[in-house]
């Protein structure tokens, strides 16, 4: 399987399995390609642990390090874990008894947890959102359109220039409307462009988590690699 753009990377992801050597092979190849990407990492190190488990330790300290959540990291992997040891069990069962497959098959379905897709996570937005929460982003979005749209039409009036700073005005507008969940969206939208300016903003607005927002600069550029 070739993984070369964001939708060979989420397809590949669904069907990712941390006991298959060729899946593993091809995380090793992107972790190489993309270093800064905390999401490639995270299965990588589920990999490793199935596959190369002398060397868990060491990957699990170096992606520990490079990621800003570390207890989303451990869920994932124990998360993982638990559904990929519950699966092979079921299955070794089934082969040993064909008589007790179809209870085994309704146990699974109740006892059987559906494993996080880290790349939901990745994409910065809940499932369970409601409809009023969706409206309401939808509405701060097309704020933020039109107040993009207006600066570009805006001509100066001279007659009333003083010396008040019009361009720190316009700017704390716009960090007024940006907010984290709205700088998610761009990047569920694949606006890459927006949701880099707009983690830029963030930035300025908040510098005590400049850190926490580069690293999100640097896994949408990475995003932006995929999809070109």
């Amino acid at each position: 399987m070739v993984v070369n753009d964001a939708h060979s990377l989420l397809e590949f992801l669904d069907k990712f399995d941390p006991y298959n050597k060729q899946h593993f092979e091809i995380l090793e190849g992107l972790v190489k390609k993309y270093p800064n990407f905390h999401l490639i990492q995270a299965y990588y190190l589920k990999s490793v642990q199935q596959l190369t488990p002398k060397s868990f330790d060491k990957t699990l300290s170096h992606t520990a390090i490079a990621t800003y959540d570390r207890e989303l990291l451990y869920e994932f992997i124990e998360d993982q874990f638990n559904s990929t040891k519950a699966n092979h069990k079921s299955k070794e069962v089934v082969s040993a008894s064909e008589k007790k497959k179809k209870r085994i098959e309704k146990d699974d379905q109740t006892l059987i947890p559906t494993a996080l897709h880290f790349y939901e996570w990745a994409t910065y937005l809940k499932t369970n959102q409601t409809p009023e929460k969706t409206a309401n982003i939808e509405n701060k979005l097309e704020l933020i359109d039109s107040f993009l749209a207006k600066q570009q039409k805006i001509i100066p009036d001279k007659s009333k220039i003083n010396n008040e700073d019009l361009s720190e005005q316009s700017w704390v507008n716009s960090n007024e409307l940006m907010t984290e969940t709205l700088a998610k969206v761009f990047i569920k939208q694949k606006k890459y462009v927006k949701a880099l300016e707009a983690y830029k903003i963030l930035g300025l607005k908040y510098p005590e988590k400049n850190s926490f927002f580069a690293d999100r600069i640097k896994e949408i550029k990475d995003l932006q690699k995929l999809k070109n």
